[in-house]
């Protein structure tokens, strides 16, 4: 796809010490989203929150039905949830169910990790572990839990958005895509970070080795992902990607910092759409989105 994709992390965990604009009612998220659909972003990623609290509340489908009521009123735009890791298997994906089921949410994108890793944080500046009490590191998505949510994805005719981690993951993908999987083409999203010790660092050479072990007949777009990562580097990486074919992910929920200011997601979202014209290239347009994930018309490999 030509046309740049501009993704938004609107809200994940961030608190309001860390960044005062990120949204957390259903109300301040569904003003957030329609003025990062304004300012020129095409999909919304977003965690449920605890209105009083700010507390996540991963799974909750009531939550995220007053979500997508909400956003439904001011905003037309891709719109999709996380989906917690350590909850049973059964209720992981209980508010995608939700979602899909209810008709005036029109969830488009369904969320899957592509394998299984370890998170965990680590501070430069002592040298210890951080963020995670080293039990529960490891983000655990067998291939079970992958092939339950793929026949989510089929049944409710939505399209496939990948977190992808590690190389390995990519190989993950690959082989479901020639077990005959998608019926729709898929988004790689490539998680990057330059202080939690899994997969590549954010550097042009790792994001085009991952760029690399896609093959030639895969049906998808990726993009960028700065994980916890500084601005300069995501700016630098934010380039590389949209002068290569790739697309980008911001967001005060992914990072709530700026450089010497703390941003808005639609001030992230216009920055983008600046730095993709001065490197020549247009931004996609929601329709164009949406055409570009519609279903699958030939017969795909495998």
């Amino acid at each position: 796809m030509d046309e740049l994709i501009i993704a938004v992390g609107l809200n994940e965990n961030v608190m309001r010490d860390q960044n005062p604009n990120v949204p957390i009612t259903p109300d301040e998220i569904a003003r957030d989203v329609a003025a990062c659909q304004e300012a020129g972003a095409t999909v919304i990623h977003l965690h449920a929150r605890d209105p009083r609290t700010g507390a996540p509340k991963m799974n909750d489908p009531d939550q995220y039905l007053q979500i997508y009521h909400a956003i439904g009123k001011v905003a037309d735009i891709p719109v999709y949830p996380t989906y917690p890791t350590n909850v049973p298997a059964n209720e992981r994906y209980q508010h995608i169910v939700a979602l899909a089921e209810h008709s005036a949410c029109k969830l488009e994108i369904a969320p899957i990790i592509g394998g299984t890793t370890n998170l965990v944080g680590f501070d430069p500046q002592t040298k210890q572990l951080r963020g995670r009490d080293l039990d529960q590191t490891v983000l655990f998505n067998p291939w079970s839990y992958m092939l339950q949510h793929m026949e989510v994805a089929r049944k409710y005719d939505l399209w496939v958005s990948h977190d992808i981690f590690e190389p390995g993951m990519v190989r993950n993908v690959v082989t479901m895509w020639e077990m005959g999987l998608y019926h729709r083409p898929m988004l790689l999203k490539f998680f990057m970070s330059e202080h939690m010790p899994f997969g590549f660092p954010p550097e042009p050479r790792f994001l085009q080795a991952l760029v690399d072990l896609v093959p030639d007949d895969l049906d998808t777009e990726w993009l960028f992902f700065p994980f916890g990562v500084s601005y300069r580097t995501a700016r630098e990486m934010w380039t590389w990607a949209i002068a290569h074919g790739g697309h980008v992910r911001v967001g005060v929920g992914d990072n709530p910092s700026g450089e010497g200011y703390l941003p808005t997601n639609a001030e992230r979202v216009r920055e983008m759409v600046e730095l993709a014209h001065s490197l020549g290239r247009e931004v996609a347009s929601v329709a164009e989105v949406r055409a570009r994930f519609a279903p699958i018309k030939v017969a795909q490999a495998g």
